[in-house]
């Protein structure tokens, strides 16, 4: 009887182990089919910053909390050295009723490196040293450099002013 009960527990054990082993090829595929997964959402986004598009999120919330409507989007080409694209809004409370004097221009510039972004404020400074003296305000948000222009006394260019440091981004003095 003892030699029965031994084999019993013999074949007990081999099925056991047979079972562990089942259980760890299992666990270990799942692992391996979820690490791609899990490494692909580890990794950080390919650039901090969005570019400059036809329908800028900071432009549009701005122009709202300002009162205005957005009347035009215009792609320029910029001849800077590290610029992606750049775009120039014009901005006012009634786009049939548009004068100069009631519209603001907002000129967006997308850089591809923040090292380019501050050339190009560096070089902006020193060849528009007068830029401050007139209703112009510049800004920085990631790599795009936002510049407000309105006429003399057009008060809402430091309304949006006020919305984009609101949104994050910083007043190039």
């Amino acid at each position: 009887m003892s030699q029965a009960t031994s084999k019993k527990h013999t074949d007990l054990a081999g099925e056991h182990s047979a079972g562990h082993k089942g259980l760890t090829v299992i666990i270990l595929l799942c692992f391996l089919g979820i690490m791609p997964i899990l490494i692909w959402v580890s990794l950080p986004e390919t650039s901090m910053y969005t570019s400059v598009t036809t329908s800028s999120a900071i432009v549009q919330s701005s122009a709202a909390a300002a009162g205005l409507q957005i009347c035009s989007q215009d792609s320029v080409s910029v001849e800077v050295p590290g610029s992606q694209n750049a775009i120039l809004y014009q901005l006012s409370p009634d786009c049939s009723m548009a004068t100069e004097s009631n519209t603001v221009k907002i000129f967006v510039i997308g850089f591809d490196s923040t090292e380019a972004q501050m050339a190009s404020i560096a070089e902006a400074q020193v060849t528009y040293g007068n830029w401050q003296t007139t209703n112009t305000a510049a800004f920085m948000s990631g790599t795009n450099v936002v510049v407000l222009y309105g006429a003399p006394g057009n008060e809402v260019v430091e309304q949006i002013s006020a919305s984009l440091i609101k949104q994050g981004a910083a007043r190039i003095f």
